[in-house]
């Protein structure tokens, strides 16, 4: 199992560890997952996310490059700036989900640990006489996310920026905070405002220390509660919403597409779905009518005719009830549809609803 740098800080903070994302072994609570959501959507709380995988994008040629093929913009993003894109198949079904940032000299890709490789694979065998290099950084530059209403009022304090509550999502600001580089861009993941930092994973621990001793409510956030807070506010992710068996279009990721935009892996697929047809399903929030949170890949029935399956499933500590993500077909997807998952013991009532579960970002 792989631990993240900031390993034995949280075990001096009482972590409890458990394996996530494939063989890392990762701080899932530090005290009581509930308490740790509630944190996040009442003040402010951080958490340890150097696990995610990343990508370094260098060379004059670097922006050019990725915007061929990549489904979103990237050409025209100037420093400072960023989106969300995803790497897709030839047939057009998702490599991976990519957020894009650009920084001076370099563009960072974020994406989820399990397919880092593959993203990394994909795109360096494009490069051929083009001024580029590209690189796992993943060991060399890690990210502490800083996430709820109070955060960019913390952010703000500890590392001196401003204005940082209309900082658009995937962008970026940049200083220095005694001699260390920190990229600090916005992210929406669990629907509040939220910061991502960026700086060398030998300082992960410095930044850590300085953003939790700066205000006493500041919580340390697990795993556990970062899973309650995502599917709450209704955000996909790579191993559960999304992998190579879906379509961009099918996970209502019209946000990490360009139409506008020339050609790019996938692009055909892509552009037929939106403007000739439709996905034969869309992700979809499900009010589960029962006590529990379901388990994940389990059929979503109408009168034992199959019509989808369940994703990812918590109890919800905000709304107080179980609730799942899920992919539904068609037929279904309107708010207030009546459908039922299938356990293997019975059938459990639930009612379709759409996603976000809770923003308050405004």
């Amino acid at each position: 199992m792989k631990n993240t740098q900031l390993y034995e800080l949280h075990q001096k903070l009482g972590a409890t560890f458990d394996g996530r994302h494939g063989d890392w072994n990762l701080a899932v609570q530090f005290t009581n997952p509930i308490e740790e959501h509630n944190a996040v959507r009442n003040s402010v709380g951080i958490s340890d996310i150097s696990f995610l995988g990343t990508l370094c994008l260098t060379g004059e040629d670097r922006s050019i490059f990725l915007h061929r093929l990549i489904s979103n913009d990237v050409e025209n993003l100037s420093t400072g700036e960023g989106n969300y894109a995803t790497l897709l198949t030839n047939r057009g079904k998702i490599i991976a989900d990519l957020k894009v940032y650009i920084f001076e000299d370099t563009i960072y890709i974020s994406t989820a640990p399990e397919c880092i490789d593959q993203a990394f694979t994909e795109l360096d065998k494009y490069i051929i006489a083009d001024d580029v290099e590209l690189s796992v950084v993943s060991d060399k530059v890690g990210a502490i996310a800083v996430y709820g209403p109070e955060s960019p009022e913390l952010v703000e304090s500890v590392l001196g920026l401003k204005e940082l509550r209309t900082l658009p999502e995937h962008h970026s600001l940049s200083c220095d905070i005694d001699n260390q580089w920190i990229g600090c861009v916005r992210s929406n993941t669990v629907g509040e405002y939220g910061y991502h930092l960026y700086t060398a994973t030998d300082n992960l621990e410095w930044l850590w220390n300085k953003m939790i001793t700066a205000r006493s409510d500041v919580v340390p956030v697990g795993w556990d509660a970062l899973e309650s807070l995502r599917i709450e506010a209704g955000t996909p992710r790579y191993g559960t919403e999304l992998s190579d068996a879906i379509f961009p279009l099918e996970a209502e990721l019209e946000h990490a597409i360009d139409f506008e935009k020339g050609c790019y892996i996938g692009q055909e697929i892509v552009a037929r779905m939106k403007y000739r047809g439709h996905p034969n399903r869309l992700l979809r929030g499900i009010r589960i009518h029962d006590e529990n949170p379901v388990q994940p890949n389990l059929p979503i029935v109408d009168d034992d005719t199959e019509i989808g399956w369940v994703t990812s499933s918590v109890y919800s500590p905000t709304l107080g009830v179980p609730i799942a993500i899920g992919y539904v077909r068609m037929a279904h997807i309107e708010k207030g549809s009546r459908i039922q998952i299938e356990t293997p013991t019975d059938n459990i009532c639930g009612t379709v609803v759409n996603l976000p579960f809770i923003s308050n970002i405004s």
